[in-house]
């Protein structure tokens, strides 16, 4: 997935009516309305595509327009249930929403509420946008208000190169238990990067707001990993253990609670996925897949956080 310049050329985008792009468009992205920027109003150049991983729809959209808008109308007409992550991957373009407006460059990132209005303006060359339909519904009980409209994420940061390296590595499996947990790990990341966003201060992070967005980072990359604790969280993140504490007593949490919740986090959702399949193995395996050494605390921290045993949790 790595970005390089390109024009309509290197893309070999065909040509469409506007109406019938406009209305595939519709069939995988929601209701938009398009200007070509073409001598011809009824032409546009553009591919679509889309595929499912593990119940995530995550289109590909290359386009060389004037514009996509989605406005009221669009939106009574076909109203919105997803977030749309955009990441771009070629080209560039404006993306506006909430009053936000940011010039995506490839590799950066943009959250599209389905349910405001929007607009992307493009350049002269072809644009290739990756989108990552996020059911709202779900973001929602995940992350509640730290998820919205109009969130820019910048290329460079290391969670965005993180969510990236994951998004890569699930679009390029067809294998179903690999998806499901790439997926889980992708919802990993974009929660410690929501995180660290609501721990910054205007883009400008204090030093401990800095090393707990590091940490998160690298914590979302190794959580998985048997024996990975707040030590070998430290070494990584390029501080000594006690600087790493001191720094996330600005959460609320030590380092070692974090690395906790994190876990147990993603095996509940494994389990709320999972109802159907016999307890004691899922249970087991939801514990281990998150990095659990042992059932004991596992069920320990599960009760702490969620009030209820992991079974009780498959129904």
């Amino acid at each position: 997935m790595q970005a390089v310049p390109t024009n309509n050329a290197e893309l070999q985008l065909p040509s469409h009516q506007i109406e019938v792009f406009q209305s595939d468009l519709q069939g995988i992205c929601g209701a938009f309305d398009l200007r070509s920027g073409k001598v011809s109003r009824d032409v546009v150049t553009g591919a679509l595509a889309v595929d499912l991983h593990a119940g995530i729809d995550i289109a590909q959209v290359s386009l060389a327009a004037a514009q996509v808008s989605r406005d009221t109308s669009n939106i009574r007409r076909d109203p919105g249930n997803h977030y749309f992550l955009i990441l771009q991957h070629r080209g560039q373009a404006r993306l506006v929403q909430n009053e936000v407006a940011t010039l995506a460059r490839p590799g950066d990132m943009f959250v599209v509420d389905s349910t405001k209005e929007s607009q992307f303006t493009y350049g002269t060359d072809a644009s290739h946008q990756i989108s990552v339909h996020l059911p709202r519904d779900e973001m929602s009980h995940r992350f509640g208000r730290r998820i919205y409209g109009g969130l820019s994420i910048d290329r460079d940061d290391p969670l965005a190169v993180a969510m990236k390296a994951v998004l890569v590595k699930l679009m390029s499996t067809t294998d179903t238990a690999i998806q499901a947990n790439t997926v889980e790990a992708f919802y990993s990341v974009l929660g410690a990067y929501l995180t660290g966003r609501a721990l910054g201060d205007g883009g400008h992070l204090n030093p401990d707001r800095q090393i707990v967005k590091t940490a998160l980072s690298v914590m979302a990359e190794h959580y998985r990993v048997q024996g990975f604790n707040s030590r070998a969280l430290a070494k990584l993140s390029g501080v000594s253990l006690r600087r790493l504490q001191r720094a996330f007593q600005i959460t609320g949490e030590t380092p070692h609670e974090r690395l906790q919740r994190f876990r147990v986090e993603v095996a509940h959702q494994a389990l709320q996925r999972s109802s159907q399949l016999q307890n004691k193995s899922m249970v087991s395996t939801a514990a281990y897949d998150s990095g659990f050494g042992d059932l004991s605390t596992f069920y320990r921290v599960y009760r702490k956080i969620y009030g209820c045993t992991p079974g009780e949790t498959l129904g």
